[in-house]
């Protein structure tokens, strides 16, 4: 993440010898040194915290799955008639087309494990400690919420009973001899783990940090995040709030520098991104947000395109067609890419945004309406709708059409950001969309991810999810 020289210092090969869980079962060769050693260190401390950020980067998480897949698999995009053929299963739905790689977060879970651990032995002043505990806490719960979203229900959301979670370990495990088979925790359960380690994260973290590693907005915002999906609507109100008001440079961007906002590191709205390197993390040609949706340079495939239905959701002065949409052709047919990956710092090097200050506003505005604060919830959509010369929504809107109101403005502003198909799961609704021959409602089995079959085999404590 901030530069691969520090990932060589020879104290780093801790990260390597704790990358496993027990539901893994693949660690990586000891090396010479032990995790007790090294994590007094604190350059090797420091070196294992940037793993643990770089474990988001590769294109099968953050890098372009959790980005596109969300939005292919619920109605937001759709793949150009003459493509590479990559998310095409995603587009139908077809069973185990999902994001079931994330199981392979238990190796950065691990290291922050080692991290939150270990920490207070460091060699450094209490200051730092504080820091890099809070960042481990922070990534923890990231990781775990990503989980959560891919292979279990919302705890107010359960089908049929399937209450489970996830596997919680907070434990290190630097040995396989040392690992053991758990069984899932409940959704509930995992839900804990998450606010637990959030709220101790943002009391860890001084009041301003840099907007490209983890820190206290960033904490919160994620908080308020959890709290939605939830349904904890109150908690959510507050703990946007504290992020919104957070002195961390974070802002709306203005209708004029909508697009641009893009181009910079970190994004002008951004509480917390991904930062690449350019040169030496480059997610290469084929791999980025950048190559799988615009043409903007050569060697893209371009695949991924918006939909007729959100194109048309879109008034014709809003700054988020104008301005972060181009037309172009694709094969002989007349497509749209987007602009929110241009190529900027090196082609495939754009930054992922991965909580921005309109989503914050945006789950604010939910959270109020759902809570019966129409007015409220108004100000914060209309801040949105009004920066991007769109229409405000009228004050007679008011309900259940305001909170509809709101999910279309989500798919508006946050399209290819990663969450349309987790709002329409944590919301119980069915998906449809043109590509498919039938709806795929909340309750069908192919809502969650199959757990991968070699753990589930592995572990005969680990209870599969239905239809698989």
């Amino acid at each position: 993440m901030l530069t691969k020289q520090l990932k060589n210092i020879s104290l780093v090969v801790l990260a390597m010898v704790a990358t496993s869980c027990s539901d893994l079962l693949n660690t990586e060769p000891k090396q010479s040194i032990s995790t007790e050693v090294a994590l007094t260190d604190i350059t090797g401390v420091r070196a294992l915290l940037i793993s643990v950020y770089d474990r988001l980067q590769p294109n099968t998480y953050y890098g372009a799955r959790l980005m596109i897949a969300p939005e292919i698999m619920a109605d937001n995009v759709r793949l150009t008639n003459t493509n590479s053929n990559r998310f095409f299963n995603e587009r139908v739905n077809a069973p185990s087309a999902h994001m079931q790689a994330f199981w392979d977060n238990y190796a950065a879970i691990n290291e922050a494990n080692f991290i939150i651990k270990g920490i207070g032995g460091a060699n450094t002043n209490e200051a730092e400690k504080a820091q890099i505990k809070a960042e481990a806490l922070f990534l923890r719960a990231l990781l775990y919420f990503d989980m959560a979203r891919v292979f279990c229900y919302e705890p107010t959301k359960v089908v049929g009973g399937a209450n489970l979670g996830m596997i919680l370990r907070t434990e290190p495990t630097d040995d396989v001899t040392k690992a053991d088979f758990k069984s899932r925790a409940t959704i509930e359960e995992t839900y804990q783990l998450i606010e637990k380690d959030l709220k101790e994260a943002i009391a860890l973290f001084p009041a301003t940090g840099n907007r490209l590693r983890a820190n206290k907005a960033a904490a919160n915002a994620l908080l308020a995040r959890v709290y939605l999906y939830w349904e904890k609507y109150a908690d959510a109100i507050t703990y946007a709030t504290a992020a919104l008001d957070a002195p961390n440079g974070a802002a709306l961007a203005t209708g004029a520098n909508y697009a641009a906002a893009f181009t910079s590191a970190p994004n002008t709205e951004s509480l917390f991104e991904i930062n690449y390197v350019q040169a030496t993390e480059s997610l290469g040609a084929n791999e980025s947000m950048h190559s799988l949706t615009t043409n903007l340079t050569t060697g893209n495939w371009a695949d991924v395109v918006p939909t007729n239905e959100l194109l048309a959701l879109y008034e014709a002065t809003d700054v988020r067609r104008t301005q972060a949409m181009f037309a172009g052709v694709k094969g002989g047919e007349s497509v749209v890419f987007s602009r929110k990956y241009p190529g900027s710092r090196g082609p495939f090097t754009d930054n992922i945004p991965v909580i921005r200050f309109s989503e914050v506003l945006l789950i604010r505005a939910e959270a109020y309406a759902a809570t019966g604060k129409d007015d409220l919830a108004l100000a914060d959509l209309n801040r949105i709708r009004t920066r991007s010369g769109a229409t405000p929504v009228a004050a007679t809107v008011k309900g259940a059409d305001l909170i509809e109101a709101i999910m279309v403005e989500r798919r508006l502003e946050l399209y290819l950001e990663g969450h349309r198909f987790f709002d329409l799961k944590r919301r119980g609704q069915t998906i449809t969309k043109a590509s498919l021959s039938a709806v795929v409602p909340y309750d069908d089995f192919r809502i969650l991810a199959p757990l991968p079959t070699a753990q589930v085999q592995l572990n005969s404590s680990l209870k599969q999810n239905r239809g698989y």
